[in-house]
């Protein structure tokens, strides 16, 4: 729904679905021109943190540059999110560009601002691998499932923490342009 002030209010509903798999992720990917180079966010950081690994990490509001917010795995990967997003803004150098507010008090949103796409991201198998940065992605969810790791071997995330299909799932946001 769009509003006079230029505010848009989105909403994406998932009907749950018996034997299905599990769902990694829901929530909506964006591609942004590459200038809106910098991301201020209000939630837990300043590091990446995921839902089975955030209690360790302060909410606050946090400032990264889009192309600094993709952690240097060996293997270049799914990175940077950040959890309890109650509202975040990519920007450019003049502090023109967008915001993205949580309306799903009180677990909020999730999300992350890379210089990849996930598709860029699993295809490469190095980092110089990677395209040059073409745009700056928003990745906003409702839950991103965990990441586990209890041990070194390929653990599950614990129960609590993973997206079940046959349950049903609404993700509400507002987004906007902000302008000087």
């Amino acid at each position: 729904k769009a509003y006079k002030s230029g505010r848009i209010n989105v909403t994406l509903s998932y009907k749950g679905a018996v034997e299905r798999p599990e769902i990694p992720e829901f929530g909506v990917v964006l591609k942004t021109a590459p200038y809106l180079n910098r991301q201020i966010w209000y939630g837990y950081g300043p590091e990446e943190n995921y839902i089975d690994r955030n209690s360790g990490y302060k909410l606050g509001i946090y400032e990264a540059m889009v192309a600094d917010s993709l952690s240097p795995y060996l293997n270049p990967q799914e990175c940077g999110n950040h959890t309890g997003i109650r509202y975040t803004t990519i920007i450019d150098n003049e502090g023109t560009g967008l915001y993205f507010a949580s309306c799903d008090a009180p677990s909020y949103m999730e999300g992350s601002v890379l210089p990849y796409t996930p598709h860029e991201l699993e295809n490469a198998r190095h980092i110089y691998e990677l395209p040059p940065h073409n745009y700056s992605v928003v990745k906003l969810a409702k839950k991103q499932m965990g990441v586990a790791g209890d041990d070194s071997w390929g653990a599950r995330p614990h129960e609590e923490f993973i997206i079940k299909s046959d349950m049903d799932i609404e993700f509400t946001f507002d987004m906007g342009y902000i302008t000087k």
